[in-house]
């Protein structure tokens, strides 16, 4: 430490985190599975001891301290009658000690994480609750293939752009593998909490900001398991659908206020459309007032197999669209946008708003080139969604779909007789 005052805030700072962890387990120690004596002044102490060793000696005497606490600690739980006892507690009282030599260094730090060690700790029995009762066999499986996918696998995965135009990119393609993954996750979990009638229309949307395909997807494999969730898990489905619009429009705004303006219309249409239809079935669901007294879990958190067949045919797209644009460049705006759209409506307007913004094309040229996306990417999820094995999931959510592309299709079609109109009046005045 530098100065007094700081050295004095130091001692504070491990005052306060012996305090904190002390407390918690002096009220543990009452319970029959902690044998050992460590309490408030002990843990108060170890805590004051590691922040002294840095003052004094830096480093090398907090390790010494370390060492002789845990020797001590040792030789307490040795004189239990159960050998096994405190090991928790003992934990803990070695953290203490570098908790508070980390306090001279950086007190923001050592609080926060003598914070979540103490909420560790006075967690214990929700805990051993939920791993023991509530955690299935499935879910620790499939919760472990998920962690490994994004903590092991995504970070040394090569982030190389390779083949025609840079199209394909192994590290953004797994991405997609693990997003399909997470939203099947994401809709396990809100279903476990609120219940599938809830749970799905509304981790149905909020996927949508993510991949309104790759929801559909998703939550038609979960309709296929649990038939008696299809019209909840069809009306999350079709509310993807509108989380997905609003991307676009933030998106278009953001790159082309101009081009944000053309498409409006239409975007808000087919919007208003699905969101309808989806709170329609979503009302329709809420009517079924018997659910199962106990919740029976899919077979399967998230399908492997579907989200890289999924991943799969995206790559295949963005290479087919990549080549098609390094052939004819801009003068195949139209079909490489609606290629675009076959994979991510969010590529394909992130494509046409750079087009406008740059002069390439003009804002009005772009409504159809936005259109065709649409249309592609909705005709794409309604391949998907007619897939799926549950008959009433995929009618509904393709009764939705369509709905959608007329009215895409519809407002497109009275904004261009609108501005033929006005430019043909315009023409008769002048």
């Amino acid at each position: 430490m530098e100065t007094e005052p700081e050295a004095f805030y130091a001692l504070i700072e491990a005052l306060g985190i012996g305090l904190l962890i002390g407390i918690e387990r002096e009220r543990s120690t009452h319970t029959p599975s902690e044998g050992a004596s460590s309490g408030i002044r002990t843990f108060t102490l170890a805590s004051l001891i590691g922040a002294i060793s840095v003052m004094t000696g830096g480093v090398p005497l907090l390790m010494v301290a370390v060492v002789v606490v845990a020797i001590a600690r040792i030789v307490s739980v040795a004189q239990q009658t159960d050998p096994n006892i405190g090991l928790t507690t003992s934990l803990a009282l070695v953290s203490v000690v570098l908790l508070g030599g980390l306090a001279t260094e950086t007190a923001l730090l050592a609080a926060g994480v003598a914070v979540v060690i103490a909420s560790l700790l006075a967690a214990r029995e929700m805990l051993h609750g939920f791993s023991r009762s509530v955690l299935t066999a499935v879910e620790l499986r499939d919760g472990l293939i998920l962690g490994v996918s994004i903590l092991v696998i995504l970070p040394i995965l090569p982030n190389l752009e390779v083949g025609p135009g840079g199209a394909l990119n192994p590290r953004a393609l797994f991405i997609i593998v693990v997003v399909i993954m997470l939203i099947s996750a994401a809709g396990h979990i809100a279903t476990r909490i609120i219940g599938a009638r809830f749970g799905l229309p509304i981790s149905g949307f909020l996927s949508g900001f993510v991949s309104s395909t790759s929801t559909i997807l998703a939550l038609g494999q979960r309709a296929a398991e649990k038939p008696e969730d299809a019209k909840s898990a069809a009306a999350g489905a079709t509310l993807s659908s509108v989380s997905s619009l609003v991307q676009i429009g933030i998106i278009l705004l953001a790159l082309s206020p101009a081009m944000f303006t053309a498409g409006l219309p239409i975007l808000f249409a087919a919007g208003l459309a699905a969101a309808l239809h989806g709170a329609a079935i979503f009302f329709l669901a809420l009517r079924h007032k018997v659910e199962p007294a106990e919740l029976e879990l899919p077979s399967q958190v998230f399908s492997v197999k579907g989200a890289l067949s999924f991943a799969l045919v995206v790559a295949i797209v963005m290479l087919i669209s990549a080549t098609l644009n390094d052939v004819f460049g801009n003068t195949a705006v139209l079909a490489t946008v609606a290629l675009a759209g076959l994979v991510s409506t969010n590529s394909a307007s992130v494509a046409l708003a750079s087009l406008v913004a740059a002069g390439q094309i003009s804002a009005v040229d772009g409504v159809l080139p936005l259109a065709a996306a649409l249309t592609t990417n909705t005709l794409i999820r309604l391949v998907i969604a007619w897939r799926g094995k549950n008959v009433t999931f995929k009618r509904i959510v393709a009764l939705g779909l369509l709905l959608q592309l007329a009215t895409i299709w519809l407002v497109w079609r009275l904004a261009e007789f609108l501005r033929e109109w006005f430019a043909d009046l315009s023409a008769i005045i002048s």
